[in-house]
């Protein structure tokens, strides 16, 4: 599957830099959080980062406006999933909240999207039960900061699907990333 929609559910600044990362790649990204002061608090990040990709990407003023078009902001879960390919979690690292989360979630996702996370603290097989999708389900972590090139490690769980995989695979690369995949074992 092409990913071209992609919902990113937390916006803190992790969340912000990735959405405005794969927006500036010319993809549509929602991004979702319950509070409202984050949703703005993205906003204005957003136009910091678009400033910064000027600076020093060289990024033209129509690309960071694009970027910044690509973009839409939610706080209804249904209407942030809608038709999103690919859902990006980035919600705080508490089990509680991540629970209700992925439970929340599972009625509201597309049967279609792939599900990852963000999370470096969690058992990501037991997030993948949880999701209801442990063989669309894989895990994402991001290194590099906004002055480096940002690589990432796509982490397969034993019940992700190989096409899951390779889907997002080729999405990170086409958005610029390093990518880097790791095979998680079965685990007893």
């Amino acid at each position: 599957m092409k990913i071209e929609k992609v919902t990113v559910f937390g916006a803190g600044k992790f969340g912000a830099r990735l959405a405005f990362h794969i927006a500036y790649q010319n993809v549509d990204v929602t991004v979702y959080d319950r509070d409202y002061g984050l949703l703005e608090e993205a906003r204005t990040r957003f136009r910091e980062f678009a400033d910064y990709y000027e600076q020093n990407f060289e990024a033209s003023k129509e690309n960071v406006e694009a970027a910044l078009a690509n973009i839409a902001y939610s706080m209804d879960i249904t209407e942030a999933a809608g038709n999103a390919h690919l859902i990006i979690e980035a919600v705080a690292e508490d089990l509680a909240a991540k629970k209700n989360f992925y439970r929340e979630l599972q009625k509201t996702a597309p049967k279609n999207a792939i599900f990852v996370t963000t999370s470096k603290g969690l058992d990501p097989e037991m997030l993948a039960r949880i999701s209801g999708r442990p063989n669309k389900f894989l895990t994402l972590h991001f290194t590099g900061n906004l002055k480096e090139i940002l690589s990432i490690e796509v982490i397969s769980l034993p019940n992700t699907r190989k096409d899951i995989l390779n889907s997002v695979v080729q999405f990170s690369e086409d958005i610029g990333m390093e990518v880097h995949v790791r095979h998680l074992e079965q685990q007893d």
